[in-house]
């Protein structure tokens, strides 16, 4: 199962949040100095925290570790999350198998240039053939960086060494406002939470 929680940015003040946090997200808190990067990280970290308590555990007594390409796990216990933030979108997939989990605001990118770039021929012929090209790649993209979140991985994985068609069965994509948001691991029973005012 993967719970899907999620908020928008504002929707809680930064004291709110604190006050929520754990200790050992407070400490990442206290420790770096980027205002807004750090609102939505300590965001997505409360995130977390909720669904982590929601299967069954206390975030406050959990050790965290990091694999090698710096994607972070619960030390002896099956439970698993990821988080993603953008500018309008903040989320946490919380899970009892591997998860991974992408989400990105529809925005003026150069969709052109970087799939014929980042991904497969295929896909980028798709992005160009579609009746709405950026909306399209902003899908693709949820879909890859979920994909190599998920395995851990992340963009040390090349993302054209991989066709999104190939996972579509391992995957979920949903558009929430005007982001994407797709979901990759055991997607045969997902539930959203909304958190936030």
């Amino acid at each position: 199962m993967i719970s899907i929680y999620y908020a928008y940015p504002g929707s809680l003040s930064i004291r709110e949040l604190y006050d929520r946090a754990d200790t050992h997200s407070r400490k990442v808190f206290d420790d770096s100095a980027k205002a807004a990067t750090d609102y939505c990280s300590l965001f997505c970290r409360v995130l977390s925290d909720i669904g982590i308590a929601e299967f069954g555990a206390d975030p406050e007594l959990l050790e965290l570790s990091k694999n090698e390409y710096g994607k972070e796990y619960i030390v002896d216990r099956q439970i698993f999350y990821n988080v993603s933030h953008t500018k309008e979108l903040l989320c946490s997939a919380v899970s009892d198998s591997e998860v991974g989990v992408d989400c990105e605001t529809v925005c003026e990118r150069d969709y052109n240039e970087l799939s014929e770039r980042f991904f497969t021929k295929r896909e980028h012929d798709m992005i160009m053939s579609s009746h709405d090209p950026l909306d399209t790649f902003i899908c693709v993209w949820t879909k890859k960086e979920s994909y190599v979140k998920y395995t851990g991985t992340g963009l040390s994985t090349p993302l054209d060494s991989f066709d999104v068609a190939d996972i579509e069965d391992m995957q979920s994509t949903y558009k929430i406002g005007n982001s994407y948001l797709t979901v990759t691991g055991d997607i045969s029973h997902i539930k959203f939470i909304k958190e936030g005012k």
